[in-house]
């Protein structure tokens, strides 16, 4: 691998401040003059005000991302050495959300209901063919909480996305602007619960987008198995591996059967983790 390794971790405190891992280097956002918009806001200034070195990986890491990956910034920096020449390395947890869902939008719409269609609008507004419906995610090109590191290239994309996601969220004759700035419950895992709005769900989201989307993106994954998982699936890992497996095979194949299997599996592990939640709106492509 060529290149520096520029792994940020952003800070919001002192508490915060104290907690960043060695071996990434500090971002400050004590400031934080726009809390509404979580680390998006510290990353777009960075992106604003510095120039990448096409050869360098950036990450932009929250204070959480030792406590949600069980990985500390040594091992992040091994692992991006040793992936060749990969535009995107990815670091994503709780790979049994990714596995249990057709995509990250229905995933959302799962436990925000109105996101898919709010997810939808938007990304039709940027790509008149874009369809969520048939869209399907796996451990492959899935990033949750934005635990990911990229080259120039990505960041380009991921720039044109964000600038108008930003636009759409802060014009007030945006026909998004009411439906972004919506506020919706969201529950930590732990069972902490805050107010967010639903921008930042899917903003969380428009990376695994770009990764599904982009033909011409090399990625690597962290393997995504030996990362925690929600504490609804302990006991059920041979589960998520198969519907990851069969959604992997479905997108390289296009073979419905194992589209079709994986939601027969995947309907009867989300009504057994997660019952309080049924019915919602399951989308993904024809099944036969």
């Amino acid at each position: 691998m060529t290149g520096d390794i520029r792994a940020f971790q952003i800070f919001y405190d002192e508490k915060t401040r104290a907690s960043v891992d060695p071996d990434f280097e500090p971002l400050d956002n004590l400031i934080n003059e726009r809390p509404d918009w979580y680390e998006y806001w510290p990353i777009r200034n960075y992106l604003m005000q510095n120039r990448l070195d096409e050869s360098a990986y950036y990450g932009f890491l929250s204070p959480n991302f030792g406590s949600k990956t069980g990985l500390a910034g040594k091992q992040v920096k091994d692992f991006v050495r040793q992936t060749g020449d990969a535009d995107v390395i990815t670091f994503s947890p709780f790979p049994c959300h990714a596995a249990c869902f057709v995509n990250v939008f229905e995933h959302g719409e799962f436990f925000h209901r109105g996101l898919f269609d709010i997810a939808s609008r938007f990304f039709r507004g940027m790509d008149s063919g874009a369809e969520l419906d048939t869209l399907v995610t796996h451990s492959r090109n899935t990033v949750f909480s934005n635990f990911f590191l990229a080259k120039s290239k990505f960041w380009n994309l991921w720039k044109v996305v964000f600038d108008r996601l930003f636009e759409s969220a802060e014009t007030r004759t945006s026909p998004l602007y009411s439906l972004l700035n919506g506020e919706l419950a969201y529950t930590k895992e732990g069972g902490e619960s805050k107010l967010t709005q639903m921008k930042i769900f899917i903003m969380e989201r428009a990376v695994s987008y770009l990764l599904a989307t982009s033909k011409d993106l090399a990625t690597k994954n962290f393997p995504p198995f030996k990362m925690p998982v929600s504490s609804n699936f302990n006991g059920h890992l041979p589960d998520i591996v198969v519907l990851d497996a069969l959604k992997i095979a479905f997108s390289e194949t296009g073979e419905p059967y194992f589209f079709q299997l994986f939601r027969e599996l995947r309907d009867k592990a989300v009504a057994s983790v997660w019952p309080g939640n049924l019915p919602w709106k399951p989308v993904g492509p024809p099944s036969g």
